[in-house]
């Protein structure tokens, strides 16, 4: 795997989190990937957010962070909630 699939899935995964964290499930419906710094992944923070939220859709957004300040990238995506 290449640093930067490792990097949009550990993303990708944050915002899943995210997304999903009121305990209902979520599958993505759109997700995009800002690069910034360089730096290793392992030295990054992820972190999201769900920016707002309907019945069926959440935004989310989420970035890493480097331990010196500097963003590795930023991401933003959608993410359908699943019918139960």
């Amino acid at each position: 795997m290449t640093q930067a699939a490792s990097l949009a899935g550990r993303l990708e995964q944050a915002l899943a989190d995210a997304a999903g964290g009121d305990g209902r499930p979520v599958s993505p419906v759109s997700f995009t990937l800002d690069y910034g710094a360089a730096g290793e992944i392992g030295e990054a923070t992820f972190a999201a957010r769900v920016d707002r939220a309907t019945r069926s859709l959440v935004f989310v957004h989420g970035e890493a962070v480097l331990a010196d300040g500097r963003r590795l990238a930023s991401a933003s995506g959608v993410f359908r909630v699943k019918e139960t």
